[in-house]
């Protein structure tokens, strides 16, 4: 007899049934490791609800993040709105993937009453330090995490009126996520504004005072 598992392997429960088969085998005292194997994998811990952003954020980011979050949901009972560990160790990236994943993030809580924890271990910059930030549930740091927030960047080429456009563009994505800070965080609009035309590097205490995280893990 053959039990497909949630990572899409199986366990063999029969050896004869699993002889006359051509279906890849997973004995008992393989399954761990396995699943370790898995879990590194496709950065992603079904079992104990954690996702991991490890790395830059670039294209597929947010395909991604979503396809973990929603395999997690899946493999829950149907009432279980426990929250999702999200583990941020990233240098940051693309500033429409990181909108997303906050979107998607507000989304959950908003329409399934799934909370998600953020958790910094080791550095979140940049993009990722904003979907620290915007964690809707537990938002924490390891007490020796860098987490640094700035402008974002733009390497726009081309007509000098496209890069006008894309100038003007950039300007309303740091508006948004400056106003973001202002909510999320203890400080306002104006002062984020401020503070980040230049790189903002902040310790876990620092990011724990000025809002940006909840508390610090020791």
């Amino acid at each position: 007899m053959s039990n497909k598992n949630i990572y899409g392997s199986y366990i063999e429960d029969n050896i004869d049934d699993a002889e006359s088969g051509n279906e890849e085998v997973y004995y008992a005292d393989d399954l761990e490791k396995k699943h370790i194997y898995k879990e590194i994998e496709f950065a992603v811990d079904i079992e104990d609800s954690i996702v991991y952003i490890v790395g830059e954020i670039e294209d597929y980011a947010l395909y991604d993040f979503m396809l973990r979050c929603r395999a997690i949901i899946k493999n829950r009972d149907s009432d279980d709105n426990s929250p999702i560990n999200v583990i941020i160790d990233s240098v940051g990236g693309d500033v429409y993937e990181m909108f997303g994943i906050i979107d998607y993030i507000e989304s959950l809580e908003r329409n399934s009453k799934i909370k998600i924890n953020t958790i910094c271990r080791g550095k979140a910059m940049s993009a990722a330090a904003m979907i620290l930030a915007c964690g809707t549930g537990k938002r924490l740091a390891s007490k020796r995490s860098t987490i640094m927030i700035h402008e974002g960047s733009s390497m726009q080429a081309g007509k000098t009126s496209d890069v006008k456009a894309a100038q003007k563009y950039n300007a309303h994505l740091e508006d948004m996520a400056n106003s973001i800070l202002g909510e999320k965080t203890t400080k306002d609009k104006k002062f984020w504004s401020e503070q980040t035309k230049t790189d903002l590097y902040l310790s876990a205490k620092d990011a724990q005072k000025l809002g940006v995280i909840d508390g610090i893990i020791h």
